[in-house]
């Protein structure tokens, strides 16, 4: 994430994941929509279905990535933290990175 970026209001952010290989870039705003899906050529060698699942995997990703900020943030401000009981976590995360990594 660039400076310019990291300045913005979380809500007005963007999470990008890509797969080890460079071949797929997904962007996902802090809210959970895709804001951008990126296939490098090398991608296109490979069946749809597993261009499908590199997609899914890296929106799986950044989607956490903002869900995490999300929940770090408002645990910094002193929300309750019944308020954010459920949300993704860092272990959540790590998980989808370990999946998008074994890709």
């Amino acid at each position: 994430m660039s400076s310019e970026e990291e300045a913005l209001p979380l809500a007005e952010r963007s999470f990008t994941a890509s797969t080890a290989d460079g071949a797929v870039f997904v962007r996902v705003a802090t809210a959970g929509h895709v804001l951008g899906v990126q296939l490098e050529p090398e991608a296109m060698t490979r069946p749809g279905h597993e261009i499908a699942e590199r997609i899914v995997a890296c929106a799986d990703v950044a989607y956490l990535q903002g869900q995490v900020a999300v929940r770090a943030e408002w645990e910094k401000t002193g929300v309750a933290a019944e308020c954010f009981e459920g949300m993704p976590t860092e272990g959540d995360l790590a998980a989808a990175r370990q999946r998008l990594g074994n890709l």
